[in-house]
Order: C-alpha cells, then sequence, then structure tokens
C-alpha cells in the first residue's frame, strides 16, 4: 500500500509545556537535546506541516513516526497523543519508551480519519532520575504518512448489546482491514426498539436469499446512504449463527448476534463485500466460525483484497 504523501519537522522545533520542569534545553546540529529535572513529568509539542487536500481528496492519516533517543531508563516516552487540530484522534499510554540509540519509532492512527485542520503531536515524558545524565532526551525529528485510503462506511443498529463489544469487534475488524488499504469508518449509532425482530429468522442465510424477518429488519435504514453498511446487532438468529449476511437487494448489510466473536463483524462484512467462504482457520473469512481463528489477527490475500477495493461499497472520498 503506497503512503501518497508523508511530512516531517525537525527536532529544533519542538516546543515544551511546562518550561520550570526542565534544566536546560540544547537545540544542535541535528536534535533538540533536553534534560528534565529530576522526578518530574512534562509534554513536549511537535506541529507537522500538513498538506490537508491533495488532488481535490481530503488526505487520510495513516501513522505518525517519531526519531528520538534516552540517555538512560530513567528518561521515558509515557504518551504519545495524535491531535487533528484540536480533536485528539489517537492517544498512546502507559509506554515506556527509551531507546538508546536513534530509530523511528512508529504509532498507527486506527480508523486513518481524514485530517482537516493539521495534525499535532504531543509527547509525554517522565523523568526519575538523580543526574542530568540519566533526565536526558534528544529528539531528532517527528513526521506522519498520509493515504488516500478506499474506505467502508458502517452505521450501528443495535437491538442487542453484544457480549464482545461493539467497540472491539470494530477495532479487530479494522487490525484485519486497514493493512491492505481499507479504511473502517463509524458513521453513525442507534439504538432500535424491535423485540419482534431481536431473534431474526435468517433461513438458508445465503447471499440473495432473505426472509420476511431479514427484509423487515433491513428496511431500518435511518440517515443511511444507499452505499453504506449497516450491521444489526441482536440477540441471536434462527436458526442460531454468530452472523449473517444475506441481504436484500440495495440494502447492504448484515446481522451479527449477541455471541459473536471479536472477528464475526468483519468476516459478515467480508460478504457483504462479496468475499467467499474459505477452509482456512488462518483467513478472515474461514468457514469454520471465527472462534477457530488460529492466528490473530486473521488473513486477508491478494484476491480478496482486490474483490473488496472493487465492490461498490468502498469508496475514496
Amino acid at each position: 500500500m503506497a503512503i501518497t504523501q508523508a511530512m516531517w519537522i525537525h527536532g529544533h522545533s519542538i516546543k515544551v509545556e511546562y518550561h520550570d520542569r526542565i534544566k536546560s534545553i540544547r537545540r544542535a546540529g541535528f536534535f533538540a537535546r533536553i534534560t528534565g529535572k529530576p522526578n518530574t513529568t512534562n509534554w513536549f509539542h511537535f506541529s507537522i506541516p500538513t498538506t490537508v487536500i491533495v488532488n481535490d481528496k481530503r488526505q487520510m492519516i495513516d501513522s505518525v513516526m517519531l526519531r528520538f533517543r534516552s540517555g538512560s531508563n530513567k528518561a521515558k516516552v509515557t504518551n504519545v497523543d495524535i491531535y487533528d487540530g484540536d480533536w485528539k484522534i489517537a492517544a498512546y499510554d502507559n509506554l515506556g519508551l527509551y531507546p538508546a540509540t536513534f530509530g523511528l519509532q512508529r504509532f498507527n492512527v486506527p480508523g486513518k480519519p481524514e485530517i482537516s485542520w493539521g495534525v499535532g503531536i504531543s509527547i509525554g515524558v517522565s523523568f526519575t532520575g538523580t543526574t542530568d545524565a540519566q533526565n536526558t532526551i534528544e529528539f531528532s525529528s517527528a513526521g506522519c504518512d498520509f493515504n488516500l485510503f478506499e474506505s467502508v462506511r458502517l452505521h450501528f443498529k443495535v437491538l442487542t448489546t453484544p457480549t464482545v463489544s461493539i467497540d472491539q469487534m470494530l477495532a479487530s475488524m479494522r487490525e484485519v482491514y486497514e493493512p491492505v488499504g481499507v479504511r473502517v469508518v463509524r458513521m453513525s449509532d442507534e439504538n432500535l426498539d424491535l423485540p419482534s425482530l431481536n431473534t431474526v429468522d435468517v433461513g438458508e442465510c445465503k447471499r440473495g436469499i432473505t426472509t420476511a424477518e431479514q427484509n423487515t429488519l433491513f428496511n431500518h435504514r435511518n440517515n443511511v446512504v444507499a452505499n453504506d453498511v449497516v450491521v444489526y446487532f441482536v440477540e441471536a438468529t434462527n436458526p442460531p449463527y454468530n452472523g449473517c449476511a444475506a441481504h436484500p437487494d440495495g440494502k447492504p448489510g448484515a446481522v451479527v448476534a449477541s455471541c459473536a466473536t471479536r472477528w464475526t463483524m468483519g468476516h459478515e462484512v467480508g460478504h457483504v463485500l462479496g468475499l467467499s467462504h474459505v477452509d482456512n482457520n488462518d483467513r478472515l473469512m474461514t468457514g469454520n466460525g471465527t472462534g477457530n481463528i488460529t492466528n490473530p489477527p486473521p488473513d486477508l490475500i491478494s484476491s480478496e483484497i482486490t474483490t473488496m477495493q472493487n465492490s461498490n461499497l468502498t469508496v475514496n472520498p
């Protein structure tokens, strides 16, 4: 997957949040050297030059990178927060990074959001040493990779909250889809009070064949445009499955039962995008049940990726 643009900024440009908590800062030839006061924490900030629109399309952020080194394990990067303007789009907390040599530290941005205002990186550091050498950290540069991803846009309609949270299913789906260049966008959430459809009849659960109950359920597409996908979270299906991707024509979507695994939603949406079952438990589309996946995150192969990208349900805004 090719990166459409990468932007970097020199370590000289770093901004200190709490000047009274540092002993010194030196902007040398290729880095900024910061010595913190013992037993303090601080935040340091980089503003990344951001080309928001390229070829009339808004850029999507893939990841940010830092190059830094530490004088000891007493000067640690503990947090990396990523912003689009004033909107925090990713947070890595409880880190303990103290590389002895300059190297690339990459932080992916889940959901690959479009950028509107410009990228900022905020870095939390703790200083717990007793000497200046121990409390020294050097930042060489910071950067950001951008891309123009194909996107599948999801709307969640909830009749019953699943045992595995929707947030975890979404994160798991992104683990599989994003590395192959398909962004998963959460467009909306809605609770539906439809007790008669909470155990929904899915019949044979075959593509192109739907029951009366499926037809009724899939009519609930409030605020959904034609090429968006709706996932309906129900108590159960009849017969019992983790999920079913059979849907009426022109109403793309799937049902996911409350007993579903973390991979079920990604698997069922894969069907909606045109993928079929395979007999391989290393793959997302295993026909043996997503509870039997053996190498999480499961794989998508090149032909499956092509099918997904060629679907009219994946769009490049």
